[in-house]
């Protein structure tokens, strides 16, 4: 009784794996056990559906990666564009007062965020100039100045976000005209 339950267990086992396209099990001395079906499934070589799953998985997650990855460098690449804009502005503002212009006349000078479509994209608010008085270095007096500016960190290019403020301190020497005394 016991070894005709094993040959039908042994027998389903090896209907099974002719339906997954295994090739049948052997006896020990490699004849083939009893029972067979007549009709054999031949085995079609090729990919499972399981391992063009694992695969498409795997390429997907790849493809998902490098999105991402594109998309991160893209906005790094505009934000370092903002900020050397807004850092040129201010410098470009700052040589203006190093050349002896007063505040008000580099305002006027430089352009305005209304009327340039880059530096409204790059600047949060318009870049402020303040005066802050005279220190002195090495026995010389000197004017200082401090320009503040912020970058626009939003998104959105229709809406603004503040960003980063970045302040440059520059010094000029009192003007010529100060320093020498009338003849």
């Amino acid at each position: 009784m016991k070894i005709q339950r094993l040959l039908q267990w042994m027998t389903a086992v090896d209907r099974c794996l002719q339906w997954f396209g295994k090739p049948p099990s052997t006896t020990g001395n490699g004849a083939q056990r009893p029972h067979q079906p007549s009709t054999k499934r031949v085995s079609a070589r090729g990919y499972t559906l399981v391992e063009v799953l694992a695969a498409a998985a795997i390429v997907s997650m790849s493809a998902t990666a490098m999105v991402s990855l594109s998309a991160t460098l893209m906005l790094q690449e505009e934000m370092a564009l903002r900020i050397s804009v807004t850092r040129n502005y201010q410098e470009n503002a700052v040589r203006l007062w190093q050349l002896g212009l007063s505040t008000v006349q580099i305002t006027a000078l430089m352009p305005s965020l209304t009327q340039n479509a880059v530096l409204q994209q790059a600047m949060f608010a318009s870049p402020t100039l303040v005066e802050s008085g005279q220190t002195t270095v090495n026995g010389v007096v000197m004017e200082t100045l401090l320009c503040t500016a912020v970058v626009n960190s939003s998104q959105n290019p229709g809406a603004k976000s503040a960003g980063a403020s970045y302040t440059i301190t520059a010094y000029r020497p009192r003007l010529v005209t100060d320093l020498r005394t009338a003849p």
